[in-house]
């Protein structure tokens, strides 16, 4: 008799906590989904990747080759920002003209400030002292071709 009286009562026992165990994971649940709901809402989606292209001029003290500028924006870029911010930049030279050290310079719209502080940061081309001046900013190429065409850079 005894024995039973102990058997119901953990049996009593177990369910009450298995409706405890129940109502927390509910719970739980419950706030899970608002959790997730309050994430969702502010993420934005991305959307199309926008290209800036970026007007400079490169003071040197002698004649540069576009590979050697490339070369010294890349480390100089992951110098100073790592690896994933350069390729997420993917910056691209898309016009040089060595005579006069002119160039435009491609490079997604949500880093174009990095590139820009790149340009100031860089200060030695291949084995000579240069100095890149970011002069503007535009959305096309063709805007960008044009600064340099009216400004006779």
């Amino acid at each position: 008799m005894y024995f039973e009286y102990i058997s119901i009562s953990i049996l009593l026992i177990s369910l009450i906590l298995l409706v405890v165990v129940l109502g927390l994971l509910f719970k739980s649940i419950k706030y899970y989904i608002g959790l997730r709901k309050l994430v969702e809402a502010k993420i934005k989606p991305v959307g199309k990747p926008r290209k800036r292209y970026i007007v400079f001029t490169a003071l040197c003290e002698e004649k540069t080759s576009l590979k050697d500028l490339e070369e010294a924006l890349r480390e100089m870029m992951i110098k100073y920002y790592g690896v994933g911010v350069y390729r997420k930049a993917s910056p691209q030279i898309i016009f040089f003209d060595e005579a006069k050290g002119v160039g435009v310079i491609r490079v997604l719209h949500t880093c174009t400030k990095h590139l820009i502080a790149t340009l100031g940061l860089t200060k030695r081309v291949g084995n000579t002292n240069c100095i890149l001046i970011p002069l503007k900013t535009t959305g096309t190429l063709k805007k960008a071709k044009e600064y340099i065409r009216k400004n006779k850079i």
